[in-house]
């Protein structure tokens, strides 16, 4: 089919339907979207909490643990030792089906009967209780979405990571503070966009640079402050000026990377190793339209947080050799041939509407089952009464649809109903790229939950605390310290935080001044410096000889167009009202080389 324009029925913005969507959908046996691309994603995203944690007892074992769900939720909760173990069966919890109800009606009494896994931990934990979404983890704290690392603390997609502190996206690196996606990196501060960068400060977009400071756009480089060169002995004497300690002098400091970065050019998107595709942070993949942050990933559109996955469309996060998935959400692990699903792991096959599952195959509606077959809602069936009973699910789902408290319509292909996601709307991962106010979220028929009070007192206010790191004391670690947003923003703020003594040790052996904010608004402010989750048409900045704006880059190389404008259109994820100098792939390659 060609492409065709349609209008969507949660914020009613024309959207395209491309023929390669269609070509998808009739091998996944869906009708197409009645959302837009980005409602979608946000109604995906709806449905992963990865930072918000709480203590609450296991619903089996009685004992208190660590879980993403607050005892107020109105469904069972077990801790991860319960849930896998033998103690239950959730084939117990199936039903007949009852074709004179909507299937999402039997969908949710079935989601409030089976229990849930508190915590998602796999692999090897070791004292790192307070963490979440993550697998094979030692001495780690407060970290989400990660794997294999060792003594990190404060970070969200930490891979392979060891002794990093405070960061986002940091893969195959050590000893790195506040970074924001870095690759194999060591010793490196206050960076993004760096890969083989060590033993230096406030770097962007450089690679395989030593003993740097300040630069942008940097390769094979050391000895190098705010771009210009210097001997070793004069690069060490100049740097120990900056006094990076001090909180004054490293705000001061970070205020003039800002404004330095802003008169250098970026690249339209940040890909390496990849081949038609549009999007941002790709690695060693081909064939993506509008994915993000995705690695050795083909054949994909509308994705993102992926690795090693091909053949889907509206997927989110994780993969590891996973193939033919649709409008889902947490799904790993050798799964295949997955429609509207979340919670999906090992091995699951020709699974559709159906949660935490595990080792399985046809499943419809079905939530918690292991090694199982042929089931809907949690009931085995034979396989012949199982492709008849799901295919007639199917047409009534497409003539009885669910209609939810806005009136948006979910027949069959659509994802879970807003009003069945099982966090609130500012406890998933949906706040922290699209942030909305309480009323909006509940306007648009999302959850919200209130702050819980707090029973701490503050007894050190941000404006206290030791400007330099050298002067703060050991007995630090017994402060409650006040976070500078009080609680008036709309990030999570906890109010308050306290230090760990592996922390302070870390910030003193770097000389990194105390924070002044609580974690969750660290981490925001991290998010508030990558690119958003979109994409806008542009036209690349160079202008021939130099660029065109209202800030003037000037070229230091030829470009295959000459002194003409270059001609080259592109998506990117830089806004055009933003101050960055956008070059296209080949024109950025031709000054960075």
């Amino acid at each position: 089919m060609t492409q065709e324009q349609r209008i969507c029925q949660n914020c009613k913005q024309q959207f395209t339907v491309a023929s390669e969507d269609f070509d998808f959908y009739k091998k996944m046996q869906v009708p197409p979207p009645t959302w837009c691309p980005e409602c979608r994603l946000v109604r995906r995203l709806a449905m992963r909490n990865e930072r918000a944690l709480y203590k609450r007892k296991c619903d089996l074992c009685g004992e208190e643990k660590i879980m993403s769900f607050s005892p107020a939720v109105p469904f069972t909760v077990y801790c991860k030792e319960c849930w896998w173990s033998d103690k239950w069966d959730s084939r117990q919890y199936g039903a007949d089906y009852d074709f004179s109800k909507p299937f999402f009606e039997q969908f949710r009494e079935l989601l409030k009967r089976v229990p849930r896994p508190g915590i998602v931990h796999q692999g090897t934990i070791v004292n790192s209780q307070y963490t979440n979404r993550v697998s094979n983890l030692k001495d780690c704290y407060l970290i989400y979405g990660s794997n294999f690392n060792e003594h990190c603390f404060y970070g969200t997609w930490f891979n392979d990571a060891k002794d990093s502190f405070d960061g986002l996206s940091v893969q195959k690196s050590e000893q790195c503070y506040e970074c924001i996606d870095c690759f194999q990196c060591q010793h490196l501060l206050y960076s993004q966009e760096c890969t083989a960068c060590s033993n230096s400060f406030f770097l962007f977009n450089c690679r395989n640079c030593e003993s740097c400071f300040g630069c942008v756009n940097l390769r094979n480089k050391s000895n190098c402050i705010f771009n210009v060169q210097y001997s070793k002995e004069e690069y060490k004497k100049l740097v120990a000026q900056f006094n990076v300690g001090s909180y004054m002098m490293r705000d001061a400091l970070e205020a003039k990377f800002k404004e330095a970065k802003v008169t250098h050019i970026v690249p339209s998107l940040v890909a390496h190793h990849s081949q038609n595709i549009s999007g941002n942070w790709i690695e060693e993949s081909k064939n993506i339209f509008r994915g993000f942050t995705c690695r050795k990933v083909e054949d994909a559109r509308y994705v993102y947080g992926l690795v090693e996955s091909k053949d889907a469309i509206d997927y989110c996060f994780w993969g590891r050799t996973t193939e033919l998935v649709y409008e889902s959400i947490n799904v790993g692990y050798q799964s295949s041939n997955i429609r509207c699903s979340t919670e999906i792991w090992d091995q699951v096959r020709n699974a559709t509407y159906s949660m935490n599952c595990h080792n399985s195959h046809d499943l419809f509606g079905c939530i918690g089952l292991r090694n199982a077959e042929y089931a809907i809602l949690n009931k085995q069936y034979s396989q012949e009464e199982f492709e008849r009973q799901s295919a007639k699910i199917i047409e009534q789902m497409k003539t009885v649809p669910y209609t939810d408290s806005q009136g948006r319509i979910y027949k069959y292909g659509e994802f879970f109903p807003v009003d069945y996601h099982l966090f609130a709307y500012n406890e998933a991962t949906a706040h922290e790229y699209f942030p909305l106010a309480r009323e909006e979220a509940v306007r648009r028929g999302y959850s919200w939950k209130e702050p819980e009070e707090r029973n701490y007192q503050v007894t050190v206010f941000p404006e206290q605390l030791p400007d330099h790191i050298k002067d703060v004391s050991d007995d630090m670690v017994s402060q409650t310290i006040g976070c500078a947003h009080k609680g008036t923003c709309n990030e999570q703020c906890t109010t308050a935080f306290r230090l760990t003594r592996d922390e302070l040790q870390f910030y003193r052996a770097h000389e990194v001044p105390l924070p002044r904010l609580c974690p969750n608004c660290r981490h925001r402010a991290r998010l508030n410096k990558r690119n958003p989750l979109k994409l806008w048409h542009r036209v690349c900045a160079c202008n021939g000889a130099e660029s065109r704006g209202q800030i003037t880059y000037r070229n230091t190389a030829a470009h295959a167009h000459g002194v003409s404008p270059c001609p080259n259109k592109f998506e990117t994820s830089y806004a055009p009202e933003r101050p960055e100098i956008v070059y296209c792939e080949q024109c950025y390659q031709a000054e960075v080389a």
